[in-house]
């Protein structure tokens, strides 16, 4: 007589998963390693970040030698939306739109850039199941991501999918709202921050321009490089979200100055597109001071379109 026994899901480090369920183009830029459903509403994902990276490895001074948080952030993205498509069986074709994404960070030795790449392990709960006539176009995740054991991150967001058409119909309507016809890949032009005072070695990673301080925080131009390998690793028609998030986070950087302590939790909601040849800004705020938080605000067309709280600690101990 045999007995079959369920055997929990496990995180594997072999090799990523196609770059279709990620939406990379390039192969690279995939951080992911492995799906697993454990239940129709639990899931465990692996993950590997790289020690080095030519984007989330760009930083200067205590920084440089710490895994990034956006990257750790990134790979929770990647994970949701190949859930989605592995699992729910979302087509390929549809278009995601994110209403929220935050991460909650570990004040934690983990972070520490180490001798191998990281290995991480998510487990992954769905919330809430956004349904419309019966079906499912929609979910809220959320992610707790360990290395080696020990807890590192939470990442949580909502997000919806729609049709190619449906994607068309709100595009042109919201860009007929702003007096624009289609996009036709022209940007707005902007002289970028000096990419120290973002804390930033490569003048290509900066999406700044120079810090305007003002009396409670300060204001900078978004400056996008839809050329950029990695912010636009296949084509756009408006800023993606993490272009959105570091924006403010060079924001922040430019007031704190040299060396900020490490970001630590993210908290972004995204209320409309911001549209890439319409200028827009961020406008950055010191809203608390222990721990520091700062509010960035990305105004576009006299309009908040987005608003994300960044919260830094100091950086661990060695």
């Amino acid at each position: 007589m045999t007995t079959d026994t369920a055997r929990p899901s496990t995180a594997t480090h072999i090799q990523t998963i196609s770059r279709h369920l990620a939406h990379r183009c390039a192969v690279s830029e995939v951080f992911v390693t492995s799906l697993h459903a454990d239940t129709p509403d639990s899931y465990t994902v692996g993950a590997q970040l790289p020690r080095m990276h030519a984007y989330y490895g760009d930083h200067l001074g205590p920084a440089a030698t710490l895994y990034d948080p956006l990257l750790v952030m990134e790979a929770g993205r990647q994970a949701a939306i190949a859930l989605t498509h592995e699992f729910f069986g979302v087509p390929r074709d549809m278009a995601f739109v994110v209403r929220t994404f935050n991460g909650s960070g570990v004040d934690t030795a983990a972070w520490r850039i180490g001798p191998a790449p990281a290995d991480l392990v998510m487990t992954v709960q769905i919330v809430r199941r956004h349904e419309r006539a019966g079906r499912i176009q929609g979910v809220d995740m959320i992610l707790d991501i360990a290395c080696g054991g020990t807890p590192m991150m939470t990442v949580d967001g909502s997000f919806t999918w729609v049709t190619p058409s449906h994607w068309e119909r709100l595009r042109s309507g919201f860009r007929t709202g702003l007096g624009l016809g289609e996009f036709d890949g022209t940007t707005v032009p902007g002289e970028r921050a000096e990419p120290a005072t973002v804390g930033r070695e490569n003048r290509r990673n900066v999406v700044i321009g120079p810090l305007r301080p003002h009396s409670t925080g300060g204001a900078a131009a978004l400056v996008a490089d839809t050329g950029h390998p990695f912010l636009f690793d296949h084509p756009l028609d408006h800023a993606p979200g993490s272009l959105l998030i570091e924006a403010a986070r060079q924001t922040a950087t430019a007031l704190l100055g040299p060396n900020p302590p490490q970001l630590l939790c993210v908290a972004a909601t995204f209320e409309k597109f911001v549209e890439l040849d319409h200028p827009a800004e961020c406008v950055a705020e010191i809203i608390h001071t222990d721990p520091v938080v700062i509010r960035c605000d990305i105004h576009q067309d006299d309009t908040t379109a987005a608003r994300i709280d960044l919260e830094f600690a100091e950086v661990p101990e060695q």
